[in-house]
């Protein structure tokens, strides 16, 4: 961390959340440290990101200190972060390098994916940036991380969707404001193919969060694609590109926030019971509330029948 530019940088600020991985935590206590000492006016947030930081995933503070590999397709405004120095000998062999070569946040540079194509290879340490990049567009690791089945994965995604594609009632949860108009455009469809879907707004997703609408037999996820939902749910957590492949049974390529279904024309049919909010599901609900009795209980033994269901030795008392 540069301290000399964190102080310039720091000037007329009241407020900093310092966001940080597991992998960097160790730099926590001496910024934090600098900060109280240099800067005692500006009010410290230690933050926890999982894996990677996104914007879409932590409170908004008036300016960021990043300690981690950031997301490259949401952007901090006010921000500094780490940088990594590649060694003389990583230089070397990048430089002659003819495939499309993507580097994480720490490196100073940035990619946009409308420029990719043909082969791709990933300069990073960081396990979550660069499996986003396998899954989708099978590349090279520079570090050579851990490659996982490809196949099986995509393979799992196109089996969740053919799994879903008869069940009727969805719950779609939209973890940021930024996705709310996906969220939105995958319960057009649903509702369209005569589904119940109802819409979650969460920015943290929990066990005890996501199963909040009882009945509900699939859930959406809608969230920054760089992370994945590994919740064990007993009933299947989709994206948006398995109700993609479940609808239209095609996998054009491979995006979890890719959906362009269409809507299917209404039918004729007027029987339809359609709940307008997620709420009124729930209030239909049997087995919510405790039976009240206000009279006197027998609270008597009494011996029951005894034998076989097809001869008792006595009809009991």
């Amino acid at each position: 961390m540069d301290f000399n530019l964190l102080d310039e940088r720091l000037e007329g600020k009241t407020e900093v959340g310092l966001l940080s991985t597991e992998e960097y935590k160790y730099m926590v206590k001496d910024v934090y440290d600098h900060i109280k000492t240099k800067h005692p006016q500006v009010d410290t947030f230690l933050l926890n990101g999982e894996g990677m930081l996104c914007p879409l995933k932590t409170k908004t503070f008036q300016f960021f200190i990043l300690l981690g590999v950031c997301c490259p397709l949401h952007s901090f405004e006010d921000f500094i972060s780490i940088s990594s120095h590649m060694s003389q000998e990583d230089t070397s062999l990048l430089k002659g390098e003819k495939r499309n070569v993507i580097y994480d946040s720490t490196y100073g540079r940035r990619s946009s994916e409308n420029e990719m194509s043909g082969d791709i290879l990933v300069v990073t340490k960081n396990q979550m940036f660069y499996e986003y990049y396998f899954y989708k567009y099978n590349a090279e690791s520079f570090y050579n991380l851990e490659r996982r089945d490809r196949m099986e994965y995509l393979s799992s995604k196109c089996n969740k969707g053919r799994r879903i594609r008869d069940l009727q009632i969805f719950a779609i949860i939209f973890t940021s404001r930024a996705y709310e108009e996906l969220a939105r455009s995958i319960r057009r469809a649903l509702v369209s193919r005569r589904k119940n879907a109802y819409l979650l707004f969460l920015k943290d997703l929990s066990y005890e969060r996501m199963i909040t609408i009882e009945g509900t037999e699939c859930i959406v996820v809608v969230d920054c694609p760089f992370f994945e939902c590994t919740l064990d749910l007993h009933i299947p957590v989709v994206t948006p590109f398995e109700v993609e492949y479940a609808f239209s049974g095609e996998w054009k390529r491979f995006d979890k926030n890719s959906f362009s279904v269409s809507l299917e024309s209404k039918s004729d049919c007027t029987e339809v019971d359609h709940i307008g909010k997620a709420g009124r599901i729930l209030l239909r609900s049997e087995g919510q509330n405790v039976p009240y009795c206000y009279g006197e209980e027998n609270m008597d033994i009494h011996s029951g029948d005894s034998g076989i269901p097809c001869k008792y030795d006595n009809e009991g008392t």
